[in-house]
């Protein structure tokens, strides 16, 4: 049984053993992070934390998965992305609403140890009141268009 605490670590290790087609018969090593080991790049909104994983975001039908950590009282405004995203919510509480503009009041919680689908072209917002780490993985090619 995986406790709340490794759960992070539990479902990076999952997400990283995932293989491409055509990779059975190789060694595979799985890849682990923590929040302190992955490799942040400061994102917009201001104060929030982005990194790839693993793959490529920009290769258009390949997996890539990521890392998305947003600070207390910071919200995402309304967008939209090109693929939808299966995305795990690691710690905190993700806030999390749907139009194509920003309404805190209609966002519901997520809290950390359950999953949601972002599903491609779906005008979305997010925030949180706390620190927030959510895992996602999704298929490249992948833009983010502000709505609104």
């Amino acid at each position: 049984m995986v406790t709340r605490r490794e759960l992070p670590l539990a479902l990076a290790t999952l997400v990283t053993r995932v293989q491409a087609p055509g990779a059975q018969g190789r060694a595979h090593h799985p890849q682990v992070w923590s929040y302190d080991t992955i490799r942040w790049t400061p994102d917009d909104p201001p104060g929030a934390k982005y990194a790839v994983l693993d793959g490529d975001r920009t290769k258009a039908g390949t997996l890539f998965t990521y890392a998305f950590w947003l600070p207390g009282g910071v919200w995402a405004p309304a967008h939209t992305h090109s693929q939808a995203a299966h995305v795990a919510v690691m710690s905190g509480t993700l806030k999390l609403g749907f139009g194509r503009v920003l309404d805190r009041a209609t966002a519901i919680d997520i809290p950390a140890g359950q999953f949601f689908i972002a599903r491609a072209d779906e005008p979305h917002f997010e925030g949180s009141d706390g620190p927030c780490l959510i895992i996602g993985t999704a298929l490249g090619g992948w833009t983010t268009t502000p709505v609104g």
